[in-house]
């Protein structure tokens, strides 16, 4: 099957990212902002974008991760109560049921031991296939009836072991015309990736 690719380009920064120029704007007013553009019929139905798939970023700076973690909270709530269905993907725990589901726990700690921790995270690795992930995410948003928005978390949590870029890359064929949030703990100044700041999206291992 034909591969693809999305430049990073045609991503979206959902709310102001937290800094563009000279203005800076408080992750609570972002925050505030996007659980009103989350449940709107222009952001729900595309409106405005084109042709450009309905991907949004929205960055923070990775010290906020507790606080986004209880606005996610929020955010789901203010769905629900919004009769729109939605489904929260954890890169994180997908990875790990991926792992789980194809070696014991105790093995990996028995080859760390006798390989040590970059080994382990080679042969991780492997195990986490962007064709495996994207299939999964597939399925969880199959299962989980009329879905009309994609929350996509655990991208910090999941580093090193996968690149949130190559799957954002893989998901279009998956998505469709459904909007995704990607929660990305870093920068994104609508042409670049940024992980915690520090990690350009080509450099992340």
């Amino acid at each position: 099957m034909k591969s693809f690719n999305i430049p990073n380009q045609i991503y979206k920064t959902i709310i102001l990212p937290h800094q563009i120029e000279n203005i800076i704007m408080k992750i609570e007013s972002r925050i505030e902002l996007l659980k009103e553009k989350i449940v709107s019929d222009d952001f729900l139905k595309g409106r405005g974008l084109g042709n450009e798939i309905p991907f949004w970023i929205f960055d923070y700076p990775p010290e906020d991760e507790l606080l986004i973690r209880n606005s996610l909270i929020r955010i789901e709530e203010i769905l629900s109560g919004n009769s729109i269905d939605f489904v929260n993907i954890d890169l994180y725990e997908l990875c790990l049921k991926i792992i789980e589901g194809k070696i014991k726990s105790e093995k990996v700690i028995e080859f760390e031991d006798r390989k040590g921790s970059d080994e382990l995270l080679k042969k991780l690795k492997i195990m986490l296939k962007s064709d495996t992930i994207k299939q999964l995410i597939k399925d969880k948003i199959e299962s989980s009836g009329d879905v009309k928005v994609v929350l996509l978390t655990g991208i910090g949590k999941a580093w090193p072991l996968i690149r949130s870029h190559s799957i954002l890359n893989n998901l279009q064929p998956v998505m469709g015309n459904i909007p995704l949030v990607a929660f990305y703990p870093g920068e994104y100044d609508n042409a670049a990736l940024s992980l915690f700041g520090k990690f350009k999206d080509a450099n992340y291992w």
